[in-house]
């Protein structure tokens, strides 16, 4: 469908890489409008474990798309030495769940969640890519129902006919942490009919007998998050890292300090949430700011009686005495300070 470039941003002066449509492939419509809603897809979300989309466009014909680039290998890569430590599938899983939980919550469902879409960065953490198949949980189920991703990850219901989903994409990640444990698939084939007939009909090794050593806290994420029912599976990506918290040796639980993924919501219920607050805020102002403009009320005056009683004596007259004024010629004393006492 494309290549992939490594580049370099001149102006703002860092390392990218440009996707860019084959020739042979742009001048497919269908194709064309699928490359142009793999940027509007990634774009309308952001999170540290995913690929951040950094522009898109067309030049002299040609479609592309600029996006981050990660100097690591993918999880296909690694996985080709074999099977991975248990608390390192953990730490991966826990990050692609990060980024699966705020595509679904922008209303967005990857479809082709697997080994080579989970890219490693040098600090040891995944980010998942490739969005270019990725469709809208609202989109019409006719569109959304044509038989698009890597046939070894697609869940049963998408192999019946059944539109994408959040749970699809968590049966995906099963599929993706039971490889990464046991060190091959769990559903076999020469051809995708085969790989598909084996997954219909659900029959693959409990992961508890290839590597017994995994606790069963672990096992039994994978093993329920591969479940053929959809509605057995986890209801959503939080729930499911929320489960891989909590290890499970023998009769020895407990929970790992692993940051919780938490579910975001949609932004028009944050934006309406904000606009409330705010609307709050302004009339507490305008209401204080009112009461501080208002004039002082006046009481009426209150009639009031009082009742004396007569006195019982006359009254004393005192007598005053007025010292008599000084003349023009008399000279005033002195005070301290040498000033008058005048």
């Amino acid at each position: 469908m494309a290549e992939v470039y490594a580049a370099s941003d001149r102006r703002l002066h860092r390392e990218v890489a440009v996707k860019l449509l084959l020739p042979a492939m742009a001048v497919k419509p269908d194709v064309r409008r699928r490359f142009e809603a793999e940027a509007r897809a990634a774009a309308s979300f952001t999170h540290p474990n995913a690929v951040a989309v950094y522009d898109s466009g067309d030049h002299d014909g040609a479609a592309f798309i600029v996006m981050e680039r990660l100097p690591g290998e993918t999880l296909a890569d690694r996985l080709r030495a074999g099977p991975a430590d248990p608390e390192w599938v953990r730490r991966l899983a826990h990050d692609v769940l990060g980024a699966l939980s705020a595509a679904h919550a922008a209303g967005i469902v990857h479809r082709d969640v697997k080994p080579g879409n989970i890219l490693l960065t040098a600090d040891g953490s995944a980010k998942i890519a490739d969005f270019g198949i990725a469709t809208s949980i609202d989109a019409d189920p006719t569109s959304a129902s044509h038989l698009i991703g890597t046939p070894a990850y697609l869940a049963p219901e998408r192999l019946d006919g059944a539109p994408a989903s959040p749970r699809s994409d968590l049966y995906s990640l099963g599929v993706v942490l039971y490889e990464a444990l046991a060190g091959a698939k769990p559903f076999a084939g020469d051809v995708p009919l085969a790989v598909a007939q084996s997954i219909q009909e659900g029959t693959h090794r409990p992961l508890a007998e290839v590597r017994p050593e995994v606790d069963a806290g672990l096992a039994g994420v994978v093993e329920r998050a591969m479940s053929r029912d959809p509605d057995a599976r986890f209801p959503s990506a939080a729930a499911m890292a929320a489960a891989l918290a909590v290890r499970t040796d023998g009769d020895d639980t407990r929970v790992l300090p692993v940051a919780p993924v938490r579910e975001r919501r949609p932004r028009w219920v944050v934006l309406a949430a904000v606009a409330a607050i705010v609307g709050a805020i302004v009339l507490a102002a305008l209401i204080a700011y009112d009461r501080t403009r208002a004039p002082a009320r006046i009481e009426p005056p209150v009639a009031t009686t009082v009742v004396t009683s007569p006195p019982t004596s006359p009254p004393v007259t005192t007598p005053v005495t007025t010292a008599p004024r000084r003349g023009a010629h008399d000279k005033p004393g002195k005070g301290r300070g040498g000033e008058g006492n005048d």
